[in-house]
């Protein structure tokens, strides 16, 4: 029997500070933006830099994480798996692509005295 895998990288920095809420039954969520770079083709001969933004979802001990650590700017790793979707303007169905992160580690010092921290999450089965 042939497995399937679901795991995305990502090492970027936060574009935004991360957004807090709550689930009904009191899970934390904390959503934030993560850019990543490569280089592309120009229409001459060079190169020139391209920037992806990626939406990233973490939950429970890691968005507490994210709340009391993360902010706009900072450099960090993290791991987790692409969750696909769709939703409705106008009209027009628009497909989106989040990144539901299960490990997180802060790469740029922190601001106080904490450790950078890896940390793995559960995640509630539904909202």
């Amino acid at each position: 029997m042939s497995r399937s895998v679901n795991k995305i990288i990502l090492v970027g920095h936060v574009g935004r500070d991360p957004e807090m809420r709550e689930t009904r039954n009191g899970t934390k969520v904390a959503n934030f933006s993560l850019a990543t770079n490569h280089r592309v083709p120009d229409d001459g001969d060079g190169f020139r830099e391209k920037t992806d933004w990626h939406r990233v979802t973490v939950w429970s001990r890691l968005a507490q994480f994210a709340e009391e650590y993360i902010e706009k700017g900072d450099r960090v790793y993290l791991e987790g798996r692409l969750e696909y979707d769709t939703y409705d303007r106008d009209g027009v169905t628009i497909p989106t692509a989040e990144v539901h992160a299960r490990e997180v580690v802060l790469l740029s010092p922190p601001n106080d005295s904490a450790e950078p921290v890896a940390e793995d999450s559960a995640e509630p089965a539904a909202l």
